[in-house]
């Protein structure tokens, strides 16, 4: 029986060539790339294609063949023991389809050009000799909660297709500063994505007001853009503790955390079932709780 990855195309991979993009995920010689995609040991949603077709957001990658990795001398990843740990405690909910993690915070969900270990790699700890678990999403590497991860290449079309289809339910909260205009409302703002300005939305409501002009709000994203949230928060003028990226201008209070949870999930699974997951906020919230 032949062996089958699977990887579905995320955001940050939408428009690069086919063979470039396997290239990074399967570190293997492009001859032998193109070689396989006309054997059609690879296909792109269950069709054949060329190396120079462009990945698109979503598209889902089967390699139906088990390749000897190539390291270019570079050294294998040695996973510390505590991250070992980590990864396995970090499970709050699982079933035969899929896991469900409390990602924590300042590790990445997938290896990029300047990150050698993410969730991705961890997910290894979780094999068994009929499951090879995949992302389903991802989270920024400083946004902490829950991540859901398919066991299996059914599991992960399923969750594929629901996503697609806004079928889960996600509740962030954040810490910010400065109070919204409204104690709860709708963040519309179109979001810049390729050059060009696509529409979001994020609802949003006033938990509590903590000490100083910081308020705890819950946030429901409507749409799955990315940096949604942040963005949104920022553009309306209360900006998310600790985000670097959308809110340089500080006060004298520096932030190692960013103050962003995904806290919630709700979904139908693939039995019919209905999953409702909740976490507790993380320890760098309840500070300024």
């Amino acid at each position: 029986m032949k062996s089958k990855k699977t990887i579905i195309v995320d955001s940050t991979s939408n428009g690069v060539r086919l063979d470039k993009f396997l290239k990074e995920k399967l570190n293997i010689p492009f001859s032998l790339l193109h070689k396989e995609l006309r054997k059609k040991s690879i296909k792109v949603n269950n069709k054949k294609k060329l190396g120079s077709y462009r990945v698109k957001q979503d598209d889902i990658v089967d390699v139906f063949k088990e390749f000897k990795l190539i390291h270019n001398n570079k050294p294998l990843i040695k996973i510390p023991n505590i991250l070992k740990r980590k990864i396995k405690s970090s499970v709050v909910f699982q079933s035969d389809d899929f896991i469900i993690i409390n990602k924590w915070a300042g590790i990445p969900c997938q290896r990029g050009s300047k990150i050698n270990l993410s969730i991705d790699d961890l997910l290894q700890f979780f094999n068994t000799k009929d499951s090879h678990p995949k992302l389903v999403h991802r989270l920024d590497k400083d946004t902490t909660g829950l991540l859901i991860i398919a066991k299996n290449s059914n599991s992960a079309r399923y969750f594929h297709k629901i996503l697609s289809n806004h079928k889960i339910k996600k509740t962030y909260y954040a810490i910010v500063e400065k109070k919204p205009k409204n104690r709860e409302g709708i963040l519309n703002d179109m979001l810049p994505k390729n050059k060009k300005n696509v529409s979001a939305e994020t609802k949003y409501q006033i938990i509590k007001k903590l000490p100083g002009e910081y308020f705890l709000l819950k946030l429901k994203p409507q749409s799955g853009r990315k940096h949604q949230i942040r963005q949104h928060c920022f553009m309306n003028g209360f900006p998310i503790l600790g985000d670097k990226k959308y809110y340089i201008e500080r006060n004298q209070i520096k932030f190692s955390n960013l103050f962003l949870h995904a806290g919630a999930l709700e979904f139908i699974d693939m039995n019919n079932k209905k999953v409702k997951i909740e976490t507790e906020l993380p320890d760098h919230f309840r500070k300024y709780l």
